[in-house]
């Protein structure tokens, strides 16, 4: 049974935007109780509805402004939490373009038609006969007409009707017409959501009783859409994606540790928040499947659970957490370039033969040490000391005959929990080096890149609210080795280079609670990955 957590403790991560401990397992133990539930029985009413809000991004993109060197462009992304501003997007040179339609993010041949959202017996012939001889990178064969439809199809339900079948009401007449074969986990994690976020079935009602008015609900939703927890969102889209990609022999690679979503940044690491999971190609060795190693990435999966965008008194465009938005945008990009660009390399060890991953050599002023690391050390004692207090405010409920549980964890006497050694602070103490960030279960390899190409076109799937968007980044190679080592010559002005501009294309934001929206989704989601997937001798003549 997980921990209760007291009522001030909860209001402190309420104040602060964070996740609560366990709020995904009680909002979901809630969920399986009111599954069955009618939504026409008067309850108490959740927060009124805000209106839906979405970055807007206001680029200034002045070329001629000139910069010291590499590391005043350094400097300028030290503290980017703390005092992000329109310099960084300026800085990095983003040129975006919104509401570009599917046809001009994907070539023609990759994207499925139209017509595809007909069953194959109406399509012309033309049409069914139209299908490619050329074979995927995998060298199993292209997915057609009849593949598509039959997923396409399950998300043009009404999602009324397809919420009864999840939920078990076989009283309602979609009960005997509606098969939910591949979009069964998308529809109950959507239905998550909608608890949340679907105000089409809100009905506020107040009444008189005595001196007192009373208001009682009907509809949907459970909560406001700003306390619904972030994987909610997250394994929407995923099981979405999921049965797009399936066809093609690609799975979704969640990372395993959070040092995985780093960005090399020079000589330091930015965590990138948002990234959820990425696209990668199943591998066709037989032992490697079976360890669960993929290829790849493909793609990456961006989902971020914010609602509000800018104070008040904000300009649109200036808000704080719209220029954070897109930079974790093309954070995530880069991200995924990074990680394709290790192909055939091997990976850098941060902190080999360095002084200070050498305790015998820390203290020695010759090398960089002295003084200054002698305080480093007492800090990172202190912080261990600290750290190691018991928390205030979670109590630990015992059930009775748990005592194996009782002993593990540590509890005191006043049913306190003592705090595990920050594992930073003694990493540092035991000079280690950091983490690594390639994962043991991907097999790095550009797919889909253009032979001879001096560019990376990324595909980002990026979700907000209940929305989402397919972005393309084109990121260049020598823009992506500057980002990631940050060698260039004294006075070097990125700037002043023509391939210093990141170019973000994306499309509209489709709505996931819209039956065409959906369709949409996937046919920009299909063609994306049947563009990386296509085979070699495609991507010669591309």
């Amino acid at each position: 049974m997980p921990a209760r957590i007291s009522p001030t403790v909860l209001e402190r991560y309420r104040k602060q935007g964070k996740p609560y401990p366990y709020q995904a397992f009680y909002a979901a133990t809630e969920h399986l109780i009111r599954a069955t539930a009618k939504n026409d029985h008067p309850r108490a009413p959740p927060a009124r509805p805000r209106p839906l809000d979405f970055p807007y991004y206001q680029i200034q993109r002045d070329l001629n402004v000139v910069r010291e060197d590499a590391h005043s462009f350094d400097r300028l992304f030290v503290d980017l939490e703390k005092s992000v501003s329109p310099q960084h997007l300026e800085a990095l040179n983003i040129s975006l373009h919104a509401d570009i339609p599917l046809d001009q993010l994907i070539p023609e041949e990759y994207l499925p038609p139209q017509e595809w959202l007909q069953h194959p017996s109406q399509a012309s012939e033309a049409l069914n006969t139209q299908q490619s001889s050329c074979k995927l990178s995998n060298d199993f064969p292209i997915p057609g007409h009849g593949a598509f439809y039959d997923r396409a199809k399950e998300l043009l339900y009404d999602m009324d009707e397809a919420f009864d079948v999840t939920t078990g009401k076989r009283s309602s007449s979609a009960a005997n017409t509606i098969r939910l074969g591949y979009s069964h986990k998308f529809y109950q994690h959507l239905l998550l959501m909608a608890e949340y976020w679907d105000t089409s079935k809100d009905n506020y009602t107040t009444t008189s009783e005595g001196n007192n008015n009373k208001e009682t609900y009907t509809g949907r939703r459970y909560g406001a859409s700003r306390d619904m927890p972030a994987s909610f969102r997250e394994d929407t889209v995923c099981a979405l994606v999921e049965m797009c990609i399936w066809p093609f022999r690609c799975s979704i690679q969640n990372p395993r540790s959070s040092v995985w979503r780093k960005l090399r940044f020079h000589n330091r690491y930015l965590p990138i928040q948002g990234v959820t999971s990425a696209v990668c190609r199943n591998s066709t060795d037989r032992q490697k499947a079976r360890r669960g190693v993929s290829e790849g990435p493909l793609m990456s999966i961006h989902c971020r659970n914010t609602t509000t965008f800018r104070a008040e008194t904000a300009q649109r465009g200036q808000g704080r957490e719209e220029l954070m938005d897109l930079l974790f945008e093309a954070g995530a990009a880069l991200l995924v370039a990074q990680k394709r660009a290790r192909e055939g390399k091997e990976e850098e060890n941060l902190g080999k033969d360095k002084y200070w991953t050498d305790r015998s050599k820390r203290h020695l002023g010759e090398l960089g040490g002295g003084q200054q690391d002698r305080d480093t050390d007492e800090r990172a004692r202190r912080e261990i000391e600290a750290f190691s207090e018991p928390m205030e405010g979670l109590v630990v409920e015992e059930q009775e005959g748990s005592s194996s549980n009782s002993s593990s964890r540590e509890t005191e006497k006043n049913g306190t929990r003592k705090r595990k050694q920050r594992p930073g602070a003694q990493a540092y103490l035991d000079a280690k080096a950091p983490e690594s960030t390639w994962e043991s279960k991907v097999d790095y390899k550009m797919i889909g890149k253009e032979v001879g190409a001096g560019a990376d076109k990324i595909f980002l799937l990026s979700s907000l609210n209940h929305h989402l968007s397919l972005v393309s980044i084109r990121v260049d190679d020598r823009y992506l080795d500057f980002i990631t080592h940050g060698s260039a010559a004294p006075g070097f002005d990125p700037s002043r280079q023509d391939w210093w501009v990141l170019e973000v294309k994306r499309s509209r934001w489709y709505n996931l609670f819209e039956a065409e929206d959906r369709a949409e989704s996937m046919r920009g989601i299909w063609g994306a990955v049947g563009w990386m997937m296509r085979g070699e001798e495609e991507s010669i003549k591309d």
